[in-house]
């Protein structure tokens, strides 16, 4: 089993993601027994929205304000997100060639997981939100399930919107059903926070394949680009 590990965030923002610690599975060594860890770069790298590797910035309600990539070993993509006037981020991880290993997929199927993860995010911790139960995400269609919740001010500050979903995009690979070969996962914080929006952003995830097309489509909108 190939493991991979966030190891260390490009600043503060990302601190908050720190919970992912997503493990990667490559379907040409599925079974592998040395457990080797896959580098991730201790960095990201800022790109144009239009080299996005899912096409969230097409149904993006909110206004991208950077976009940060990292690759690691076994095609590993990874994307940082942030918007304006909404605090937070948002990371998608694919594994390109394969899926997510047994731990991973697992725990994103683990409501009390996904609590463990939504409570320990620094924000949560920091301004003492109070985290809400865990409710169920799965869309059969796009083979994904997760969980999501809000994190309440109790001092009528902004409250968070977080979430945890994977995905089966590609499905041109040997992989069985319940694999997953994509995680989206974000705390979203703000007042007037749309939330079925961003379900909706969650419900009409897609990977990018024709690049060209991709980038037609995005100089056409006029929300959700930088």
């Amino acid at each position: 089993m190939v493991e991979t590990r966030t190891k260390r965030s490009w600043g503060a923002g990302l601190a908050l993601a720190a919970g992912l610690l997503l493990a990667g599975c490559a379907a040409t060594e599925p079974e592998d027994p040395n457990g080797r860890i896959v580098a991730l770069p201790q960095t990201w790298d800022e790109i144009d929205i239009g080299e996005a590797d899912l096409d969230l910035p097409l149904t993006s309600p909110f206004e991208i304000s950077e976009l940060r990539e990292r690759v690691g070993a076994y095609q590993l993509f990874e994307n940082y997100y942030s918007f304006h006037g909404v605090n937070g981020f948002l990371v998608t991880s694919r594994v390109f060639l394969g899926h997510f290993a047994k731990n991973p997929t697992e725990e994103v199927r683990d409501a009390e997981d996904f609590l463990r993860f939504a409570r320990g995010l620094p924000v949560v911790e920091g301004r003492g939100l109070r985290v809400g139960s865990a409710k169920s995400f799965k869309l059969p269609n796009l083979r994904s399930e997760g969980f999501y919740t809000k994190a309440i001010s109790e001092q009528r500050h902004e409250d968070c919107f977080i979430f945890r979903i994977g995905y089966l995009l590609a499905g041109q690979h040997p992989v069985k059903g319940d694999d997953m070969d994509t995680i989206v996962v974000g705390q979203l914080c703000g007042d007037d926070l749309d939330e079925a929006a961003v379900l909706d952003l969650l419900a009409r995830v897609k990977v990018v394949k024709d690049r060209d097309q991709f980038r037609e489509a995005l100089s056409r909108r006029k929300i959700g680009t930088i």
